[in-house]
C-alpha cells in the first residue's frame, strides 16, 4: 500500500567499461557502479520484459517484448499510469531494473531477489528500490536483484463481472517479469533454483499472491513479506469489478458487446477522469478501488484453497508495532489516498468519543450489520480501550488506538492469518517485529505516537526513508540497520535469516505459532506476536455473519464489495 514521493539516488558511473546484459530479446548496455568499499555492481535500468500494453494491448495480458540487437539500459523507465507520482508516466511502463554482481564468481549462479514495489495496487514504481544503497547492500553481497514495474489502478486491475476483462493484469505483468528473469538467468548470473520473491506492503501482498498462484508458485523458492498479505480485504476483493463497471458506464461502454475494445479506444485523459468520478468513499477502512480478484486463471479460487495446493516455501515476514499510524496521524486527509488522516486540530482534541465514532462509522458499517451495528461497534471499541489501564487513557492513547484498529484490520491480522494457514500446510516461516522506536521518536517528533509504523523500515532497507532521507544514522540506528538488512540478505542466500551476527531467529511451529524476533538495535526472541488481537478477531469472525478483516459474508462465502 505504501507509496511516497521519493528522489532516487543513482550511483555515479565510475568505470570506463560498460557492462553488457545478454538476453533472449537482445543485448543491453548498462553502467558499472563502484562503491567506496571497492565493491562493484553492474546496473541495468529500463529492461523491457513485455511489449508496451498500449492500443489493442491495453487491458490485455502482457506479451513478450520484441527482439532488438542492442539497447542502452542507463535510464530509469517511465512509471505506470497512476493517480499521482513524481516521475513521468506512460502506459509503456513494463520494464525492470537489474543489479548484478560485477564478477561472475559463483559457478552455479547467484541467488536472485525479485522485489516488488508497493502502492496499494493503485500506484507505485520501481524507482522506490532502485538505489545505490540496494546495489551495495544486496547485489554487492552476492545476489542478483530484479525490480519490476507492473500496471496499477484500473490499468492493472480492471475486471468485469462477465469476465470480458477477467482482472489481475498487474499480477500477470509480474508473472511475465518472473518468466523473463528465469529465461535469462545466464545473463543475469542467476541460479533459477534460488530465487526469492519479496515486497513491501502491496508488493508483499503481490508476493503472497505469486507464492500460491498455480501460474507462479513453482517459479521461485522463497518469499519475503514486509507488511502485506493477499488475505487483506484491500489486497483481494471484488471492489475492482464494481469500480470498473462504474467507469465503463461513465465512458458509455456499458452497452458495448466488446467492453474491452471500447475502453481501448478511449484516451488516457477520459479514462483517468472516469476513474476519479467512479471513486466512492463512505468512510470505510478500505478506501482503495482496485485489487486482485478471482479470475479463473491467476487466482482461480479463494487464496485459502490455493495455499493447500501450493508447494511450501521458506518465508521471512515482518510487521511493525502499529501499522496504522502512517495512515492516520502522519498525514492529514487529502480526500483521496490518506482518507483516514487527521488534521492537527482534530488530533489536538481527539477523545474517546471520537475513537468510538470511528469504530462505528469506518469499522462496523451499518449497512452490513444492521441491528447488530451498535453492539458490535461497542465490543470492538471496548477491546481496544482495554489495552491499557483506564488511568492511562488520554488523547495520545485514543489516537494510538484509532490507528491500531486500522493497522490490525488492514495489515497485522491478515498477515498472521495467512502465515497460520501456511504453517499448517508445512511452510517454514520466520517473523520479525520491528520495534526501533528510537528512530521514530528522533525523526517524527511532530506526531503524537511513536510506535513503529508502516514503512518505517524503508530508510534501513532501501537507503531512503518515507519522507526522503531524514537523518544521519546514530550508532543505535546502524545496529538496527545491520540486523534488518543482514537478516534479509542471509535469508535470500540460505533460506534462513540466522547468521553469526544475529542467531536470534526461531521458525514458527505448531506449538509456537506466534513466536517472533523483536528487532531494534538488538534482536530478542519473543512470543506471542499480537496474540491478544488475533484471538479477538478470530472470536469476532466466529460469532458474526461477516468477517470484518477478510471482508467476507460467511453465509455467501465471498468477498464483500465495499
Amino acid at each position: 500500500m505504501l507509496l511516497f514521493p521519493i528522489l532516487c539516488l543513482l550511483p555515479v558511473l565510475s568505470a570506463s567499461t560498460d557492462p553488457v546484459l545478454e538476453t533472449d530479446i537482445g543485448r543491453f548496455v548498462g553502467k558499472l557502479l563502484t562503491f567506496d568499499s571497492g565493491l562493484q555492481v553492474d546496473a541495468f535500468y529500463g529492461v523491457p520484459f513485455a511489449k508496451p500494453p498500449v492500443g489493442p494491448l491495453r487491458f490485455e495480458k502482457p506479451q513478450n517484448a520484441e527482439y532488438v540487437e542492442e539497447r542502452e539500459a542507463k535510464t530509469l523507465p517511465k512509471i505506470c499510469i497512476q493517480m499521482d507520482g513524481p516521475f513521468e508516466q506512460s502506459e509503456d511502463c513494463l520494464y525492470l531494473n537489474v543489479y548484478r554482481p560485477h564478477n561472475k564468481t559463483d559457478t552455479y549462479g547467484y541467488p536472485g531477489f525479485f522485489f516488488i514495489h508497493g502502492g496499494g495496487y493503485q500506484m507505485g514504481y520501481s524507482h522506490q528500490h532502485t538505489t545505490d544503497y540496494v546495489a551495495e547492500n544486496y547485489a554487492a553481497q552476492g545476489m542478483t536483484v530484479v525490480i519490476p514495474q507492473y500496471r496499477v489502478s484500473i490499468y492493472g486491475f480492471a475486471a468485469t463481472e462477465n469476465r470480458a476483462i477477467p482482472g489481475n493484469n498487474g499480477l500477470h505483468d509480474l508473472h511475465k517479469a518472473l518468466l523473463f528473469t528465469r529465461r535469462n538467468a545466464k545473463g543475469l548470473y542467476l541460479d533459477n533454483g534460488r530465487i526469492t520473491v519479496g515486497g513491501y506492503s502491496a508488493g508483499a501482498a503481490a508476493a503472497s499472491a505469486l507464492s500460491i498462484s498455480p501460474l507462479t508458485h513453482d517459479l521461485f523458492s522463497q518469499v519475503v513479506q514486509f507488511s502485506g498479505s493477499t488475505f487483506a480485504e484491500w489486497a483481494f476483493s471484488k471492489r475492482g469489478t464494481e469500480h470498473t463497471e462504474r467507469v465503463v458506464k461513465i465512458l458509455g461502454c456499458d452497452a458495448e458487446r466488446e467492453v474491452r475494445k471500447c475502453l481501448q479506444g478511449k484516451s488516457l485523459k477520459d479514462i483517468n477522469e472516469a476513474v476519479e468520478k467512479a471513486h466512492e468513499f463512505e468512510g470505510q477502512l478500505n478506501f482503495l478501488d482496485y485489487a486482485p480478484t478471482v479470475d479463473g486463471d491467476f487466482i482461480p479460487v479463494d487464496p485459502a484453497t490455493l495455499i493447500e495446493l501450493a508447494k511450501p516455501k521458506p518465508t521471512l515476514a515482518s510487521l511493525t508495532q502499529n501499522e496504522g499510524l502512517l495512515f492516520s496521524i502522519y498525514f492529514p486527509s487529502d480526500g483521496r489516498f490518506w482518507r483516514h488522516g487527521l488534521e492537527q486540530e482534530k488530533k489536538d482534541a481527539f477523545s474517546v468519543e471520537d475513537f468510538k465514532e470511528h469504530v462505528r462509522t469506518a469499522v462496523v458499517l451499518k449497512k452490513i450489520f444492521g441491528d447488530q451495528h451498535e453492539e458490535v461497534a461497542e465490543e470492538i471499541a471496548n477491546f481496544y480501550l482495554a489495552t491499557v489501564d483506564p488511568q492511562q487513557h488520554d488523547k495520545n492513547f485514543f489516537l494510538d488506538m484509532y490507528a491500531k484498529v486500522f493497522g490490525d484490520i488492514m495489515f497485522a491480522i491478515p498477515q498472521l492469518r495467512e502465515l497460520r494457514m501456511k504453517l499448517k500446510a508445512g511452510w517454514t516461516i520466520y517473523h520479525i517485529l520491528s520495534t526501533h522506536t528510537a528512530y521514530t521518536k528522533r525523526n517524527f517528533g511532530h506526531v503524537e505516537c511513536h510506535h513503529t509504523t508502516h514503512g518505517i523500515e524503508y530508510e534501513f532497507l532501501f537507503g531512503q526513508g518515507v519522507f526522503g532521507n531524514t537523518t544521519i544514522m546514530t550508532e543505535e540506528d546502524e545496529e538496527y540497520r545491520k540486523l534488518l538488512v543482514g537478516s534479509v540478505v542471509e535469508f535470500v542466500k540460505t533460506g534462513s535469516p540466522k547468521s553469526e551476527l544475529n542467531p536470534n531467529f526461531v521458525a514458527l511451529s505448531p506449538s509456537r505459532p506466534l513466536i517472533y524476533t523483536d528487532l531494534s538495535s538488538e534482536a530478542v526472541i519473543k512470543e506471542p506476536l499480537f496474540g491478544r488481537e488475533l484471538e479477538f478477531w478470530d472470536k469476532m469472525s466466529d460469532k458474526l455473519h461477516f468477517d470484518i478483516v477478510f471482508g467476507v459474508h460467511k453465509d455467501q462465502k465471498k468477498r464483500n464489495e465495499l
